[in-house]
């Protein structure tokens, strides 16, 4: 096998679980009525497939995407693999809610070991100039699986049930698997380094919580949680400035300005810019007047736009200062976020158009352009790392922006649905969101523009092989 078809595979497999992963939260959130019915569950219970999942997610990351820095990324990233195709299919056999729920957790961990480990290995697979196109055609994975996820999830639900979301998954996730077990050169670098337990277990305690506790913000007892997860952070922050082998080493939030930034602005983009498809959602559908899969096929416009210049954009990365490619991405997202605000009962169809289209345009910019920039400012040795903050500043983005969207609707129009008849108090719900999103999108366009201006020199290394 030659390194071009080795590189080739292994690009599949983790554009694969890219794909999967977000496939899998929104396409199951489509199918919650029906799950719910089958397992005669409330509305905490259904709350609990999707926050168990996001949560466990989130936990592992940085523990996992460490622990492959010591022991090697690909042999977790196939053990992830395993276990969420295992889960998978469980999902599928499930026989009551408890058991549903404790499998989504379960999941979630072999997401977490995925995810804080693909971009590892793409970065060490590939010589630099070809990291950025990669990095893009794996971001086109996670697009492509947010924007099928609803519509496919749909579909199978409403023709053959919701178990055949899960089996539906399963070929693809098989075989990404067997791809991977096909390389015959999967290094397995050993660093002789104590992985810091203690601040794996403080970390994903206090993200958990915070998680947790941003998703049930409205009642006591996600105030309480929220507190407590930033009290763990805080130890975690004192026990890692003082361990000698961190879980995550703080000289790069401190000293490397790149990394630091770079993670700073990930959050921010998808914060502003996450929960404009659910809000749009409900404009058109309670604005004016169509049916939700009508409603569905108009928003795909926004990631199918991003799945398709993702990889162009990387290539870009690789031609040109990622840093600006980044730059110009916030910049496009703000724009489309002040159309966004703008947008009242008689906004034309061209005008949403193009809002969706120039949105799309500008996460492309930013997602594979930034990725490069966060895993480009790292060493070797920091990849993993590197990798799980990648994907934990998307996840807390995300998290942040619905909950933000949940927060403002409760305490702007209560426990009263969205309709036609309060549609005009909805709209100033939302141009408060988006006018808030837009400024604070405006915001990581500075920060990433400075980071932008710091060209200093990351200490170049042979690629590696773990």
């Amino acid at each position: 096998m030659t390194d071009r078809e080795r590189r080739h595979l292994i690009l599949y497999a983790i554009t694969s679980t890219q794909f999967a992963l977000p496939f899998m939260l929104s396409g199951v959130a489509v199918a919650l009525p029906a799950i719910g019915a089958e397992f005669q569950s409330g509305a905490v219970a259904l709350s609990l497939v999707e926050s168990t999942f996001i949560a466990t997610t989130a936990m592992f990351l940085l523990p996992m995407g460490r622990y492959a820095d010591l022991r090697g990324h690909a042999p977790l990233f196939i053990k992830g693999l395993c276990i969420f195709c295992v889960t998978t299919l469980l999902l599928a056999l499930a026989p009551n809610m408890p058991v549903f729920i404790l499998l989504r957790f379960v999941q979630g961990i072999g997401g977490a070991m995925t995810l804080s480990t693909g971009l590892a290995m793409l970065m060490n697979a590939y010589p630099r100039e070809e990291r950025g196109r990669a990095l893009g055609i794996a971001t086109a994975g996670v697009y492509l699986g947010l924007s099928a996820g609803p519509y496919l999830g749909g579909m199978l639900t409403s023709a053959l049930g919701w178990r055949s979301v899960f089996y539906a998954s399963l070929p693809l996730l098989l075989l990404a698997l067997l791809f991977v077990l096909r390389l015959k050169r999967l290094g397995r670098n050993v660093v002789d380094e104590p992985f810091d337990r203690v601040g794996a277990l403080l970390s994903a305690l206090g993200i958990g919580l915070i998680v947790a506790g941003s998703a049930g913000f409205a009642h006591a007892a996600g105030k309480a949680a929220l507190a407590a997860g930033i009290v763990f952070l805080a130890a975690f922050v004192f026990w890692e400035l003082r361990h000698p082998a961190p879980l995550l080493d703080m000289r790069l939030l401190r000293r490397n300005r790149p990394f630091a930034l770079g993670c700073i602005v990930q959050y921010i983009n998808y914060a502003a810019s996450f929960s404009v498809t659910f809000l749009m959602s409900l404009y058109l559908q309670c604005g004016r007047g169509i049916s939700p899969y009508e409603a569905g096929a108009v928003l795909v416009v926004q990631p199918l736009v991003q799945a398709a210049l993702s990889p162009l954009c990387g290539r870009l990365a690789d031609k040109h200062p990622p840093h600006l490619i980044a730059t110009a991405g916030m910049a496009v997202v703000t724009v489309a976020l002040i159309m966004a605000a703008g947008f009242d009962a008689e906004t034309s169809n061209t005008a949403f158009y193009a809002m969706l289209a120039i949105l799309g345009l500008g996460i492309a910019l930013f997602a594979s352009p930034n990725a490069t920039v966060i895993m480009g400012s790292v060493e070797s040795r920091n990849f993993g790392v590197a990798s799980a903050m990648t994907a934990g500043m998307r996840t807390t983005g995300m998290t942040t922006s619905m909950v933000l969207v949940s927060l403002a609707l409760a305490h702007f129009m209560g426990h009263e649905a969205v309709s036609a008849q309060n549609f005009g108090q909805y709209l100033k719900v939302m141009h408060v969101l988006l006018t808030g999103f837009a400024v604070f999108s405006g915001i990581g366009v500075l920060l990433s523009l400075r980071g932008s201006l710091d060209r200093r020199p990351v200490p170049q290394e042979e690629d590696g092989k773990g």
